[in-house]
């Protein structure tokens, strides 16, 4: 008589170790990104996009990275939402192990619109001085730069409305700011976004000796939260 195979034994087998369960499942329960933006559509638009590939994707829970409600868009009041958060489980702003906020240096406009240079120094301060410390992905003149440096590199002085005509001929349309393709449209162009981004901040360093967010126009450290999410997408790949 034949032997039966053991079908179960090999099914066993192809499952994914038990070391690699227990490191899904405590991945999934951490809060892992508290993150407070600027602008209520372009930034938060852009970001969403990256949370749902880690949540979509993967097993990140939904409460593993999140957005503080938006009340605020200057960049003290954005660290003000971000240090305030709390959820209907009661989780608050210090239980997450990332918490960073995103903002513009947008200078202010005749006409109205921009910040003042104070409010966007005591933001960038206050972060870096908070009890449990707050990272800043800070854009210097707009976030709109992030978006350009994934087409070519930019290393003189611009201001936002600039920045949106450049974005809009290298991207050959008028530019959305409330589109909710942007993420998807740059996806493949990121890492030269990132490489872009990274020498400009380089290249203000040598310049003042240090990185001074209000003097380096254009920069941007969007790419420091980006590579920290792509972090948080190998660790669960």
């Amino acid at each position: 008589m034949a032997r039966r195979k053991d079908y179960s034994a090999r099914s066993a087998g192809r499952q994914s170790p038990p070391q690699l369960k227990r490191s899904e499942s405590r991945l999934n329960q951490r809060l892992l990104v508290l993150l407070a933006c600027e602008g209520k559509n372009t930034e938060r638009l852009y970001f969403e996009a990256f949370f749902a590939v880690l949540k979509n994707h993967r097993m990140l829970s939904p409460a593993s990275c999140v957005f503080a409600p938006h009340q605020h868009t200057n960049p003290t009041g954005v660290l003000e939402d971000l240090l305030s958060f709390k959820d209907g489980a009661g989780r608050v702003s210090s239980d997450y192990e990332h918490r960073w906020i995103v903002i513009d240096r947008d200078e202010e406009r005749h006409g109205g619109g921009g910040h003042t240079l104070e409010d966007f120094n005591e933001a960038v301060e206050k972060a870096m001085n908070s009890k449990k410390q707050v990272k800043v992905a800070w854009s210097n003149p707009s976030f709109e730069l992030w978006y350009l440096l994934h087409f070519h590199y930019h290393n003189t002085a611009i201001d936002r409305d600039k920045v949106i005509k450049k974005l809009e001929l290298a991207m050959g349309k008028p530019y959305d700011k409330s589109s909710r393709d942007m993420y998807s449209l740059l996806a493949t162009r990121l890492p030269e976004a990132i490489k872009n981004a990274r020498r400009l901040v380089g290249e203000a360093k040598a310049v003042t000796g240090k990185l001074i967010p209000a003097r380096a126009n254009p920069a941007t450290t969007v790419y420091e939260l980006v590579e920290l999410l792509q972090s948080l997408y190998k660790m669960v790949e």
